[in-house]
């Protein structure tokens, strides 16, 4: 009878929360995940203390510190990738802020009795702070309600990882997952091009705060998201507009198209993560697209020129390596791209930056610095005393030695490296040797 009664309290605090009504609203930006309910395995009435939001609201250090070392428990009896576990790791970071809150709350108070609690609200991954700016600002919308909040009157929080704002009375009824924390879980993109599974799919409701929608009623409108192919009230699909990864990976199309607000949200955050391998994605596109086939040998020539910064105080001293300080992928891989770098190819812009930068780098090392330039080559299968680099574009470089070339020598030689020649008959002639003194000492 006890867990019942538990049950029936914890379903009706932690459950999803209903939507509001969506009437007469503005229009706005909103798609993830419904409120994350409890798994029905964890609720037992010995768990009361650690699940049940009614029962944090009132208690103590004491007991908050209990509930924080019990969910630590069953976390590590959950078992491994569940939901379960999933759930009770989010659940036990929010017991220790709130632990946390509330022991910073005890200090103030003890110092300045009149002292307000710590205004951090933690919630589905988010971290609200209170916003005390008082100053007319830009025109705000909240997240929620897509109400305006109008900072000079109204009091609301706002996500410190996300920017999702909410009005205060708005808080409680947040339903959407903090795309912060979807980012850092699955830091991939949609590549199917707007995978629409359907209204029926969905039971005719919003993906985010499960309102009614139907195309039979204007006031509560589906609307489609081209990103996830789901579909959202007006209240959670603002119509705010994106680059659609899956559309420029498969058709080299940067039309912004209509996203919900939590799709938004994650690709404004995943805009400069480099997640994106084109060439396994879509091979043939650098057979179309030029400025790719440009960007990625430059990006070759890149990792080649690292190898002589490495060993150049010159060059560390003047930090060209950080150049390319917001692009650091370039300085570690080729193949992989972040959307907006895909952006700025098509714009022309990242082109010209890496030409500069090139050119920059080939100058210091043909040029300005002595000890770069004493590591160049000379060609072995040409009397050319010209000194040649692995990132000229006339050289062909030893696969299995990286000793460099000229292009029309190596051609002429037949592709046959002089240096492995060398290697493989001084290995040969080791291995005679050695073979032949084993046999005297077997004598």
């Amino acid at each position: 009878m006890e867990n019942s009664a538990i049950e029936c309290v914890v379903n009706r605090t932690l459950t999803s929360t209903p939507s509001s009504s969506t009437s007469g609203c503005v229009s706005g930006d909103d798609t993830s995940e419904g409120k994350t309910s409890i798994p029905p395995s964890i609720i037992t009435a010995e768990n009361y203390l650690t699940i049940c939001d009614d029962a944090l609201s009132v208690s103590s250090v004491e007991d908050l510190t209990q509930a924080v070392d019990h969910c630590k428990d069953m976390v590590l009896e959950s078992p491994e990738c569940s939901e379960e576990r999933k759930w009770l790791v989010r659940r036990l970071i929010e017991l220790r802020f709130r632990l946390q809150d509330m022991k910073e709350a005890a200090k103030e108070e003890t110092r300045t009795p009149t002292s307000s609690h710590s205004e951090l609200r933690v919630l589905l991954g988010h971290h609200f702070i209170l916003q005390t700016d008082r100053e007319p600002t830009s025109k705000r919308h909240c997240d929620r309600c897509c109400g305006i909040i109008w900072s000079v009157v109204h009091s609301w929080y706002q996500c410190t990882d996300c920017k999702y704002s909410s009005h205060v009375k708005c808080l409680p009824q947040v339903c959407r997952v903090c795309a912060h924390v979807q980012v850092t879980e699955n830091p991939t993109y949609i590549t199917n091009i707007c995978p629409e599974i359907g209204l029926s799919a969905q039971v005719y409701r919003c993906t985010e705060c499960k309102a009614h929608i139907t195309f039979k009623n204007s006031w509560v409108e589906p609307r489609l998201c081209d990103y996830n192919g789901q579909y959202f009230c007006p209240n959670c699909h603002w119509n705010s507009t994106a680059v659609i990864p899956a559309r420029v990976i498969h058709n080299w199309d940067f039309e912004e198209r209509k996203v919900c607000r939590a799709s938004r949200q994650v690709l404004h955050l995943m805009i400069k993560l480099p997640v994106i391998k084109l060439e396994r994605l879509n091979p043939r596109l650098f057979g179309f697209v030029d400025e790719l086939t440009q960007v990625k040998k430059i990006r070759e020539n890149i990792l080649l020129i690292k190898k002589y910064f490495i060993l150049c105080k010159e060059a560390t001293d003047n930090r060209f390596l950080w150049l390319l300080n917001e692009r650091q992928h370039f300085l570690e891989c080729v193949d992989m791209y972040s959307l907006q770098d895909l952006i700025e190819i098509n714009s022309g812009v990242l082109l010209d930056c890496l030409e500069k930068i090139q050119a920059q780098f080939t100058k210091h090392i043909k040029e300005d610095c002595k000890l770069c330039n004493g590591r160049g080559y000379l060609c072995e299968l040409c009397d050319s005393k010209e000194v040649i680099f692995p990132f000229d574009t006339t050289v062909c470089i030893c696969q299995k030695c990286s000793t460099v070339f000229h292009k029309n020598c190596w051609t002429r030689k037949k592709q046959q490296c002089s240096k492995c020649l060398r290697l493989e008959k001084r290995a040969s002639i080791l291995l005679e040797e050695a073979s032949g003194g084993a046999e005297n000492h077997s004598k």
